[in-house]
C-alpha cells in the first residue's frame, strides 16, 4: 500500500491521464513534460526520478479515469482497487453460471482461485486494468459460445484498451472467417477511434504510435523489459540488454508469433457445436496464442487466462478421454501458472519471461486434446 501511496503503482499513470483530461488539456495527453508536471503534484516517485510514469493506453481509455480525479490520488486508488475486485468477482460468477465445465469446482475452491491467482493479485497491487480486461474477455467468450457473434465482436472492440493483446486475436478470427464477430468489432473500434481523435486531435492520434515506439526504445522510462514478459517476445528477446533493441530479433519474434496464431487458428474448429468442449478448447487456445503473441504482454496480463487455466486443470483431472501424457501436459501448464511462489522467484531473478513456458504447455496440451476430442466426435453416430 505504501508503494502505491507514493505513486509507484501503475495507477499513477491512469490518474495522470484523467487529470489532464479533467483540466481540458486532452490534446497534450502524450506530452511527457505535462505528464511529469501533473504527476509530481501527487507522486513522490515522479519527484524522485524527475519524470512521470508514462500513460501508454489509447486516448479513449483516459475518459474512464476522469471521475476518479474528483478524489485525492490515494482515495482514487482505493476506489479503483475496490472496483477491480468487484469486476473480478462478477467475471468469475458470470462465467461459472454459463460454462458447465467450471461447475466441477466447489465454490469455495473456484472463487478464491481467482483472487489467489498471482497475476490478478499483482495487477491489483499495481492498480492495473486487468480486471476490466478479464471481464470483457469473459463476456466475449460467453457471447461467442451462445452464438451472439455481433455482440461478441462489440465486446472485443471494447477490449482494445489493450490492443496489443486483442489484435492478435482479431487475426485468428479473420483466419477463421468470423465475419459477424469482426463486424461488431469494427463498429466499436471505429467509435473508439473517433472518440480518441476528439480527445487528442487527429494529429495527436497519428503521432500516438510514434510515442509508443520512442518509449519502447527507452525501457527504463516505461518499465518495458522483455526479460519480464511471459510471452514469445520475452522468451526470444528477454536475454539481451533491454536498452538495445534488435530489428533481427523483432522480425524473428514476429514470424514465430504469426506461426503460433496460425497454429491456434487451424486447431480451432469454429463450426463445431458451440456448447461442445471442442469449441471451448479452440477459443481457449486462441486466447493463449494471442497472449503469447502480444508484443507488450506483462505478468499481470496472464490474468486473462485464469479461466483457461482452471478449465485446463479440470480437463486434466476429470476428463478421461485424453491420454495420460496429454493430461500431464495440461496439468503441468496449469499448475505452473497457479503456483504463486514461482512468479515471486522469477520476479526476484528478473526472469519472468520463463513463465511463458506454461502457456506454451497449455497450448500444446490443448492441441493434443483437440485431436482426440475431434476424432471421438467424428466416430459418434449423427
Amino acid at each position: 500500500y505504501g508503494y502505491a501511496k507514493n505513486g509507484y503503482a501503475d495507477f499513477s499513470a491512469f490518474y495522470t491521464a484523467g487529470q489532464i483530461l479533467h483540466r481540458g488539456q486532452g490534446h497534450q495527453l502524450y506530452d511527457s513534460a505535462l505528464q511529469t508536471e501533473v504527476q509530481r503534484e501527487f507522486s513522490h516517485a515522479a519527484v524522485v526520478r524527475n519524470r512521470a510514469l508514462p500513460y501508454l493506453r489509447a486516448p479513449f481509455q483516459a475518459l474512464m479515469f476522469v471521475p476518479l480525479t474528483y478524489l485525492s490520488y490515494v482515495r482514487a486508488y482505493q476506489v479503483w482497487i475496490l472496483l477491480c475486485g468487484i469486476l473480478v468477482a462478477v467475471a468469475a460468477h458470470f462465467l461459472r453460471t454459463r460454462i458447465p465445465e467450471l461447475q466441477t469446482y466447489s465454490w469455495w475452491v473456484y472463487y478464491p482461485a481467482y483472487f489467489a491467482f498471482l497475476p490478478i493479485a499483482y495487477g491489483f497491487a499495481l492498480g492495473q486494468d486487468c480486471a476490466l480486461m478479464l471481464l470483457l474477455v469473459v463476456l466475449f467468450v460467453v457471447a461467442l459460445r451462445e452464438g451472439k457473434d455481433f455482440g461478441a465482436g462489440c465486446l472485443l472492440g471494447l477490449a482494445l484498451i489493450k490492443f496489443q493483446l486483442i489484435l492478435p486475436l482479431v487475426l485468428i478470427l479473420l483466419l477463421k472467417k468470423q465475419f459477424r464477430v469482426l463486424a461488431g468489432f469494427s463498429v466499436v473500434a471505429s467509435v473508439l477511434v473517433a472518440i480518441s481523435a476528439w480527445i487528442v486531435g487527429w494529429d495527436g492520434l497519428i503521432a500516438y504510435p510514434g510515442y509508443l515506439q520512442r518509449l519502447n526504445h527507452v525501457p527504463a522510462a516505461a518499465a518495458i523489459f522483455p526479460g519480464m514478459m511471459p510471452s514469445l517476445r520475452g522468451l526470444i528477446e528477454g536475454w539481451m540488454n533491454p536498452m538495445h533493441s534488435s530489428v533481427a530479433l523483432d522480425i524473428l519474434t514476429g514470424a514465430i508469433s504469426l506461426a503460433t496464431l496460425v497454429w491456434a487458428a487451424r486447431r480451432w474448429d469454429a463450426k463445431s457445436p458451440r456448447s461442445s468442449k471442442i469449441y471451448l478448447a479452440g477459443v481457449s487456445s486462441a486466447l493463449i496464442a494471442a497472449l503469447l503473441a502480444g508484443y507488450h504482454a506483462f505478468s499481470y496480463d496472464l490474468s486473462l487466462v485464469c479461466p483457461v487455466v482452471l478449465l485446463a486443470a479440470g480437463s486434466a483431472l476429470h476428463d478421461a478421454d485424453p491420454d495420460a501424457s496429454t493430461r500431464r501436459i495440461l496439468l503441468l501448464g496449469a499448475g505452473g501458472l497457479l503456483f504463486a511462489p514461482l512468479y515471486l522467484l522469477l520476479m526476484w531473478k528478473a526472469r519472468l519471461n520463463l513463465m511463458a513456458i506454461f502457456p506454451i504447455l497449455l497450448l500444446w496440451g490443448y492441441g493434443r486434446a483437440l485431436k482426440i476430442w475431434t476424432a471421438q466426435a467424428a466416430l459418434r453416430p449423427v
